[in-house]
C-alpha cells in the first residue's frame, strides 16, 4: 500500500530510534524518508557513541548523498544532573563539521569546551547555521562578531547565548547597543553575566529597537540600573512586540522605577519568570513615600501585562514587611482571574523577614497556584495544619514538590494534603515522616486523582501504602528512594499491595527494614525483590487452560503439551557480579530458592545482628544471596506494570 512521504514522517517521528532503522529496510520508497528521520536530530551521549558516528560520517562522505547532509541538530549532551563529565569534542573535530555536516542548523555542546578551542574562518562555511553553543571565550566570540567574513553566519542566527567573558566583552566595549542590527533573525537571546555585571537601560532599549523577532529574553546574574538620562522622549513604547517570555534570572533592580519600565516594554509577554532582589530597599533612606511608590509599580507591572499566561516566581528579595509584590499576586487574581498560571519554585517564599509570607500571598490572594516546588520548615510554631490552609486556596494545584527540613515529631499527614488538593495529579515529598489519620476503612470514602507519587528519604508510616491502594485508584508511577518504615516490625517484608493498579512506572531503590535503635533504620538495604502480576498470572492461566482443550481435543498431542502451572510469584535477587567489574547485577531466583525466602523467620538474635550491621559497601556474591533474606525484601503485588526498577536495575 502507497503511503505519501508526508505521513510516513508524521508517523515516524514517534517511532523509536531501532524502529526507525528496521523501517529503512522496508522497501526504496521507505529508505529516504525514514533516514531524514534518523538522522535529522543526533543527540550523543558519550564519547563512544561519537566516536561511531563521526566514523559513519567520514566514510560515507564520498558517496553521492553523504550521510552528514542529513544532520540538522547534533547535541552533545552535557546538562544532565547525573553526568559528571560532559561529552567531549576535539579541536580538529569542530573545524570539520562544515565539511562534513552541510545543512547543520542547530549545533550545542557544554561551553566548556569552548576553552580547547581556537577560532577558525571555517565556522564562516557553516552556511545554515541558526544555533551556536554558548559563547563563554572571548577569544572565540570577538573574532565572530567582528570579521567580516561572518557577516552571513551572524545574520542567519536565530538562538545567541553569551555569559563569562563574552558578556564582559560586550558591555564594557559599548557594544550591546550596535551589534544586534546584524541579527535580525534572533528569536532568543541569553545574556549571563558574573559577578552582577551592570547591564544599562540603554542597552535594552537597543535590543527592542534593532530586534524585531526576538521572542525570548534571558538576563541573568546582572544588574539594572536607572539613571535620569537613562530615558528620552524619543523612547517607544512598547520596545519588544513580539517578545513572548522575559525572564529575570538573579538580577538585581536599583530603582523602582525599572519596574514600571520593564512593565511599558514587555506587556505583549506570555510568561514571566522573575528571580530579582529589590536593593533600594537595603539603603539608608527608604521612606514610606518609596514603599507605596514601589507598590504602584507592582500593581501597574500586573495591570499592563494583559496577555500573561503563566507566571513563574522563584525568589524576590526585599527587606521590608508587608512585601510590595504582593500587590502583584493581587492584582493578577483580580485582573486575569484563572487565566494565569502560577508556579512557585526554588524556595519562591523565602524572605528576611517571614519566609512563608509570599507562599501565604501566592496562593491565599490568588488560588492560581499550578505548580509548587517547596523547602518547607517545621522549625518554630509552624505545623503541616497551616501548610494545608494555604493550599486550600488553590484549586488549580496540579503538582507539588514538597522537602521538610526537619521532620515532624506526629508525622505529615498525607490525607489531609490529599484532601485540600483536589486537583493535585503529581505529588514529591522528601525528608518527611509521611502518615495518616484516618483509618483503613474509610480510605475508600475519599478518592483522589493523584498519578505520580515519589517519597525520598522518608520514613513511611503504618497502613500508608494500604491507604493509598484503595484511595488513589488512578496511581500509575510510585517512586520510593531510600525509605524505611516508621516503626519497628517483627517481619522482614515491607509489603506495597496495589492489586487494582496498571503502573506505567515503579521505581523502589534502598528501602531498609526498621529493627529499632537510635539510626531508625537497618545501614543495609534491601536487595530481595518478590513481584506478583495479576494480569500476568491472568494470561498464563488462559493459556494452561486452552492448552489443555486443546490436549482433550488431540489425544495423539497430550505428551507434547505442557501443562505446568504458572508461577504466582516471581523472585528476584540483586549481587555484585566480579565479572563486571563488581557492577550490580540482577537474577529471577529459583523456585526452590523463593521456598527459602518464604519460609525464612525472624528471631530476636537476626534482629539483633541488622541493627547493628554496618553500611553496605557493595552488594553480596551472588552465591552468598542467602545472607541478604535476614536484611528484608519488599513484596509487590500489582495488577500490572510496563517498567520496574529495582535498586536501579530494570526487570
Amino acid at each position: 500500500m502507497y503511503l505519501p512521504i508526508e505521513i510516513l514522517k508524521e508517523v515516524g517521528s514517534y517511532l523509536s530510534l531501532a524502529d526507525k532503522n528496521a523501517c529503512i529496510r522496508v522497501c526504496y520508497d521507505w529508505y529516504e524518508p525514514f533516514l531524514q528521520l534518523l538522522y535529522t536530530r543526533i543527540v550523543i551521549r558519550s564519547r563512544h557513541q561519537f566516536r561511531l558516528f563521526y566514523r559513519a560520517i567520514q566514510q560515507s562522505a564520498d558517496i553521492r548523498e553523504p550521510l552528514g547532509y542529513y544532520v540538522k541538530e547534533l547535541l552533545f549532551e552535557h546538562s544532565s544532573s547525573q553526568r559528571r563529565h560532559p561529552v567531549g569534542l576535539t579541536r580538529d573535530e569542530l573545524e570539520s563539521f562544515p565539511n562534513y555536516f552541510k545543512n547543520l542548523q542547530v549545533l550545542d555542546f557544554d561551553p566548556k569546551l569552548w576553552s580547547y578551542m581556537r577560532y577558525s574562518d571555517t565556522f564562516a562555511q557553516m552556511k545554515c547555521v541558526q544555533r551556536l553553543p554558548t559563547f563563554s571565550r572571548n577569544m572565540i566570540f570577538q573574532p565572530i562578531l567582528e570579521n567580516s567574513v561572518n557577516v552571513d553566519l551572524m545574520s542567519r542566527l536565530t538562538y545567541l547565548s553569551v555569559s563569562g567573558e563574552a558578556t564582559e566583552h560586550l558591555i564594557h566595549n559599548n557594544l550591546t547597543t550596535s551589534i544586534w542590527s546584524r541579527m535580525p533573525k534572533l528569536e532568543q537571546l541569553i545574556i549571563q553575566g558574573t559577578n552582577y555585571t551592570q547591564l544599562n537601560v540603554k542597552m535594552i532599549i537597543a535590543l527592542g529597537a534593532q530586534l524585531p523577532r526576538l521572542k525570548h529574553l534571558t538576563l541573568g546574574c546582572i544588574t539594572l540600573p536607572l539613571s535620569d538620562d537613562d530615558m528620552c522622549s524619543t523612547t517607544r513604547f512598547p520596545l519588544f512586540t513580539s517578545a513572548l517570555s522575559l525572564t529575570l534570572d538573579d538580577v538585581h533592580l536599583q530603582n523602582w522605577r525599572l519596574i514600571t519600565f520593564l512593565s511599558l516594554a514587555f506587556y505583549h509577554i506570555e510568561m514571566l519568570d522573575f528571580d530579582v532582589t529589590f536593593d533600594w530597599f537595603y539603603n539608608d533612606n527608604v521612606t514610606i513615600d518609596l514603599y507605596e511608590q514601589s507598590m504602584d509599580a507592582c500593581m501597574g507591572f500586573a495591570q499592563l501585562c494583559l496577555y500573561l499566561k503563566k507566571v513563574i516566581f522563584r525568589r524576590v528579595n526585599t527587606s521590608v514587611f508587608p512585601f510590595p509584590y504582593d500587590a502583584f499576586f493581587h492584582e493578577i487574581a483580580d485582573i486575569h482571574s484563572d487565566l494565569v498560571k502560577v508556579e512557585m519554585i526554588d524556595y519562591a517564599w523565602w524572605s528576611t523577614i517571614n519566609p512563608a509570607s509570599s507562599f501565604k500571598v501566592a496562593t491565599i490572594q490568588t488560588g492560581l497556584l499550578s505548580k509548587a516546588d517547596l523547602k518547607f520548615s517545621w522549625t518554630g510554631k509552624k505545623t503541616d495544619t497551616a501548610l494545608f490552609k494555604n493550599l486550600r486556596f488553590c484549586p488549580n494545584l496540579t503538582k507539588l514538590d514538597l522537602d521538610c527540613d526537619i521532620t515532624l515529631k506526629h508525622g505529615f499527614r498525607l490525607d489531609l494534603l490529599l484532601d485540600n488538593c483536589p486537583a493535585l495529579k503529581v505529588l514529591s515529598i522528601s525528608h518527611a515522616v509521611i502518615t495518616i489519620g484516618r483509618s483503613i476503612e474509610k480510605a475508600c470514602e475519599s478518592r483522589h486523582g493523584l498519578r505520580s507519587l515519589k517519597f525520598e528519604e522518608s520514613v513511611l508510616g503504618d497502613h500508608l501504602l494500604d491507604y493509598l491502594s484503595r484511595s488513589c485508584l488512578k496511581l500509575d508511577t510510585l517512586w520510593i528512594t531510600k525509605c524505611v518504615q516508621e516503626r519497628p516490625r517483627r517481619s522482614s517484608f515491607i509489603i506495597i499491595s496495589m492489586p487494582e493498579h496498571n503502573f506505567r512506572s515503579i521505581r523502589l531503590n534502598s528501602l531498609h527494614l526498621n529493627p529499632g535503635g537510635p539510626s531508625g533504620k537497618c545501614e543495609v538495604s534491601m536487595s530481595i525483590l518478590s513481584f506478583y502480576e495479576s494480569t500476568r498470572y491472568s494470561s498464563q492461566t488462559e493459556r494452561k487452560k486452552k492448552s489443555e482443550e486443546k490436549t482433550k481435543q488431540n489425544e495423539k498431542k497430550n505428551n507434547m503439551m505442557s501443562s505446568t502451572t504458572p508461577e504466582m510469584w516471581r523472585f528476584y535477587h540483586v549481587h555484585k557480579s566480579e565479572a563486571s567489574n563488581g557492577y550490580r547485577q540482577l537474577r529471577r531466583l529459583s523456585t526452590e530458592e523463593a521456598v527459602r525466602i518464604a519460609n525464612f523467620e525472624m528471631n530476636e538474635k537476626k534482629w539483633k545482628a541488622i541493627k547493628n550491621a554496618p553500611r553496605r559497601k557493595s552488594f553480596t556474591e551472588r552465591f552468598l544471596w542467602e545472607k541478604d533474606i535476614q536484611f528484608g525484601a519488599v513484596l509487590l503485588l500489582c495488577k500490572s506494570v510496563e517498567q520496574l526498577k529495582f535498586n536501579e536495575l530494570t526487570i
